[in-house]
């Protein structure tokens, strides 16, 4: 028997209606029509969900319906692929922090003191650390993390922009940036490098160790 019949058995043996269900679950109608029709499939915590309401085990809510299953792996896969990939980001964004960082304390004359090669080599890695800043931020779980965490971090990056300005006044004779838009940019991408490093961090540990 296929999960989306059994539920749709379970759910009549108790004389409820979809809404009803929804009502337990904390889902919209439309959603438990879906999962009774084969349309989708609840994700793993509700699918936890459902057994608790019924009252029967996961294995019997799983065993027989293959497609399923495999619909499970697939999504088991593409989440480790994911976790893979975001902490593989987080990483180079630690070392972009602590480029940003020494940037801000020692300028960047050194730069220009290297082999027209080599500084073009330096050029390109620093715009691929850019770009990965941008797309880190698009992985996080934004939907899970609490309100006061996101405006704890909105304040880091105030605090952290304010200190990295503040130490650029100090090195500008040693930097190959001037105060403007560009420079503003810098900065910008420098803190938001490092509140990302340390907001980050706790779903880096969780994705690792998935």
């Amino acid at each position: 028997m296929e999960f989306a019949t059994k539920i749709k058995k379970y759910r009549q043996q108790n004389e409820w209606t979809q809404q009803t269900v929804a009502e337990k679950l904390g889902v919209s109608r439309k959603t438990v029509s879906s999962w009774e029709n084969s349309r989708s499939y609840p994700d793993i915590f509700m699918l936890v969900q459902l057994s608790d309401l019924y009252h029967v085990s996961l294995d019997d809510l799983l065993r027989e319906d293959h497609e399923m299953i495999d619909n499970y792996k697939q999504e088991h896969d593409a989440n480790r692929k994911q976790d893979h990939t975001f902490v593989t980001s987080y990483i180079i964004n630690v070392v972009a922090s602590f480029y940003f960082l020494c940037r801000s304390l020692v300028g960047t004359g050194w730069i220009n003191q290297l082999q027209p090669g080599w500084r073009m080599l330096v050029g390109v890695l620093i715009g691929l650390m850019s770009v990965n800043i941008y797309f880190l931020l698009s992985k996080a779980e934004w939907k899970t993390t609490s309100r006061s965490m996101k405006v704890g971090a909105i304040m880091t990056f105030v605090v952290v922009a304010t200190f990295l300005f503040r130490l650029d006044t100090v090195t500008l004779p040693k930097s190959s940036y001037q105060f403007g838009v560009g420079h503003g940019v810098i900065i910008g991408l420098s803190a938001l490098s490092i509140v990302e490093t340390i907001w980050l961090y706790q779903q880096f540990k969780k994705r690792r160790d998935h």
